[in-house]
């Protein structure tokens, strides 16, 4: 388990560098988009795709990361009306993990389709083909059912 607990903090790191990456390079790509558009009246037409393109792969690995904090999107309703009752959360918080890695598996398996898909078309701009921007999908969702998964393993154990 504790090889399992090195892997996932590896792999959080990495996602997190990544999703920085992705930032800095978009904002570097708008910046210069509107310092030439103004500055020389002219834009290189791959700025906006590549700064598109970041953006899509830095908010998806940034949500896999949201899984393995525990804060992506969640009702807390109920959760909290189970506050007093710790064994009642604790399982409540399990079932929850499970429909979430449930969702991440249909999710990676229908981005993998859609991968597929696009493989045979390319972008307008950089001639792109469409596969590797749209591989985003899959990727995050993996990256989200190791976190899930990780969690769940984590709540078994102090369980």
């Amino acid at each position: 388990m504790a090889a399992l607990a090195r892997i996932v903090l590896a792999v959080e790191a990495g996602l997190r560098v990544f999703a920085a990456a992705c930032l800095g390079l978009m904002a570097l790509l708008v910046v210069a988009q509107v310092v030439l558009r103004y500055g020389g009246g002219s834009v290189p037409a791959f700025t906006e795709e590549v700064a598109r393109y970041a953006m899509i792969w830095m908010a998806l690995m940034a949500a896999a990361v949201a899984v393995r904090e525990g804060s992506h999107i969640r009702i807390d309703l109920l959760p909290a009306l189970l506050a007093r009752r710790p064994a009642a959360a604790a399982a409540l918080a399990a079932v929850l993990d499970v429909v979430a890695l449930t969702v991440f598996l249909v999710l990676l398996w229908q981005g993998m389709d859609m991968v597929a898909f696009a493989h045979g078309q390319r972008s307008d701009g950089l001639r792109l083909r469409l596969s590797y921007p749209y591989a985003a999908v899959p990727a995050a969702f993996a990256f989200a059912i190791l976190f899930a998964a990780a969690r769940l393993a984590t709540t078994r154990r102090r369980g």
